[in-house]
């Protein structure tokens, strides 16, 4: 059996055929692609307003910054997530406050949020963790009583559904945010997003993705018919055209690869739903989990190890998703500690995120599975 990964990225011709008519561009960066890469998430998602930047982390940093975020207010998120989340904020001198996530479903627990509040509360930062939308009229309703921004961190969910919207559409939010590494469901290689329904908050994430420069005519000035004005310290977040030539070719098949995921994620479900020891995401009526990762919790660390190592051996590469941000010593050092968040804690020590990417066969699928039942068979 070939190697097997817990995440591929999924090209094909059509999508090298569009980068090298990128490449072959009169532009190959600020041209045609990046507006028309921005033009198919709105409509994807039904947001007013897409921009395009370079990473998720320069999504997370651009929507941020754009909501006025700074040294004297707080944003309040989980711990199950990459550090990308919780820096974001920390390059905008602001604090974080870490909520304990649900063991259920892997997601912030919205009923641990209120007592987190104060009144240098600024953003809510909920994590779709894997793909499965957190409990976002709740939380949308008790941002509102407090008034507070929320931005979806949304990086996982691309094609996730909550109560009939999809995920990007912020119907529940003020932005929300999309990664678009070659491990998610659509790829540009590197490359993120940030979707909103704010005129204002968009206006000022085309300011922060480009070094807060802006584009004025001048009809007074001879010489300077285009004249550039910086309005505020931004970065430079640019999405090149050939990245977005590939994301523009890659969305018209988002359906098909969150489709798949879910197909693969169901022949999980029913291989594991009898297994004792075996703890699988919590599925919900409401809501569509689009899958970029399939985690499972194992009994305790030491299964969870033995597992990991059994399908090393086998060709299987798991991974695991995700050292608590609270427990890196960057975060320590800082006065955080990981303790205040037990189940964070808890799940990383037996999480194992399964393979699961639209080109992963059924053969490849069955063969995962049966390591992981002979496995666990002799343990």
């Amino acid at each position: 059996m070939d190697k097997i990964t817990y995440g591929r990225q999924t090209i094909s011709q059509d999508d090298i055929d569009e980068v090298v008519k990128a490449l072959k561009s009169a532009s190959i960066t600020q041209g045609e692609y990046v507006p028309a890469f921005e033009k198919a998430l709105q409509e994807y998602t039904g947001a007013k307003y897409a921009v395009a930047v370079s990473s998720g982390t320069a999504a997370l940093h651009t929507a941020y910054a754009a909501l006025g975020l700074n040294k004297n207010h707080e944003i309040i998120t989980c711990p199950n997530t990459f550090a990308a989340t919780s820096n974001a904020a920390l390059y905008l001198n602001a604090k974080v406050k870490f909520t304990d996530i649900n063991i259920e479903n892997f997601l912030i627990d919205e009923e641990k949020i209120e007592e987190k509040i104060n009144e240098n509360t600024k953003i809510i930062t909920p994590i779709h963790y894997a793909g499965l939308p957190c409990s976002m009229e709740k939380i949308y309703d008790l941002a509102q009583k407090y008034n507070i921004k929320i931005v979806e961190d949304a990086c996982h969910a691309v094609g996730s559904v909550y109560k009939g919207s999809i995920t990007g559409s912020c119907k529940y939010s003020d932005a929300a945010v999309f990664s678009f590494h070659p491990v998610k469901h659509i790829t540009t290689a590197e490359g993120g997003a940030v979707l909103t329904n704010n005129e204002e908050v968009y206006k000022k994430c085309l300011l922060y993705r480009s070094h807060g420069m802006e584009k004025v005519n001048f009809k007074n000035i001879p010489d300077s018919p285009t004249y550039h004005e910086m309005q505020l310290l931004g970065y430079n977040y640019r999405m090149t055209d050939i990245q977005a030539a590939l994301g523009l070719s890659q969305i018209k098949k988002v359906e098909s690869f969150v489709k798949r995921r879910i197909e693969i994620a169901d022949i999980y479900y029913d291989a594991f739903k009898d297994n004792n020891k075996i703890i699988m995401q919590k599925k919900y009526n409401d809501r569509i989990n689009s899958h970029h990762l399939f985690s499972v919790l194992f009994e305790n660390n030491s299964l969870r190890d033995k597992v990991y190592y059994y399908l090393k051996e086998n060709n299987i590469f798991t991974q695991i998703h995700y050292m608590p941000v609270n427990k890196h010593p960057y975060y320590q050092a800082l006065g955080y500690d990981y303790k205040d968040t037990p189940l964070s804690y808890e799940f990383y020590r037996r999480e194992l995120s399964l393979p699961v990417y639209p080109l992963l066969t059924n053969e490849e699928l069955y063969y995962v599975i049966d390591k992981i039942n002979t496995v666990l068979k002799a343990l």
